[in-house]
């Protein structure tokens, strides 16, 4: 049983506010949340005037501490590994095909600490898909699938050799739904109002390889959101241009 975890669920559970009972079960349960805060705040005063704005929440599955910084800085701690050499990997690949992506992928800064590396990064402004309406989403789908198309096809195409020794066989080449690939597109791009993507976010876990899954998985998700067609749309999208593009 993680003990932890069930006394941060009773604790919180005296705590009024959804909002603010989740922050203070999250940090009962994960106590270096205070001293990562801490160490933000110090950072913020040595090389950001100080703080003006700071909010936290932990990433999906609690696998790291985020906390945004004066709406220009984002900071990502772990808290269930220390996985330096994963987290390496990830800055590797983003920084590789940041220079071939049409869509933005923030800069990222490692920064050791004791024994974890903390990621800093750019931030993003823009929403993710869940914090739109469905409909609106669903109307906007063409325009939206176009562009995840386009990204698919950019990075999915590039054969950086920088990062040729991360591919699973160092003689595979790209091919249709195949390559370099975000590997988890359902949740991570941000968008504007006017469904403009804005930037694509979290690419750990990135990879050399089939398309498939993960398209699947995300329109999964996106038809669990109320948010229908999206995944057809895209794969119809990128047939267009990578048929076109390899006549």
């Amino acid at each position: 049983m993680d003990y932890r975890r069930y006394f941060a669920k009773i604790v919180s559970g005296f705590v009024p506010g959804r909002a603010r009972r989740t922050k203070v079960r999250n940090i009962v349960r994960f106590p270096q949340s205070f001293e990562y805060i801490r160490w933000v705040r110090n950072w913020a005063k040595q090389n950001d005037g100080g703080v003006k704005k700071l909010k936290f929440a932990l990433g999906v599955g609690c696998h790291n501490l985020v906390v945004l910084l004066n709406d220009r800085h984002v900071f990502k701690f772990p808290l269930r590994e220390n996985a330096v050499e994963k987290t390496k990997r990830e800055v590797r690949i983003a920084n590789a095909l940041m220079s071939v992506s049409p869509i933005r992928i923030p800069k990222t800064e490692l920064i050791p600490y004791k024994d974890i590396i903390i990621r800093r990064q750019e931030f993003v402004p823009g929403k993710l898909i869940c914090d739109f309406e469905p409909g609106g989403v669903t109307a906007n789908r063409e325009k939206i699938a176009k562009q995840l198309a386009n990204f698919m096809y950019k990075i999915g195409q590039c054969d950086a050799p920088e990062i040729s020794d991360l591919k699973p066989d160092a003689k595979a080449k790209p091919a249709f739904m195949y390559g370099w690939f975000h590997n988890d597109i359902g949740q991570n791009f941000l968008m504007d109002d006017d469904f403009n993507i804005v930037g694509f976010v979290d690419w750990e876990g990135a990879c050399f390889c089939d398309f498939a899954q993960d398209i699947a998985t995300a329109d999964w998700h996106w038809a669990k959101l109320g948010v229908r067609g999206l995944g057809v749309c895209l794969v119809t999208e990128y047939a267009k241009l990578y048929f076109a593009g390899n006549k």
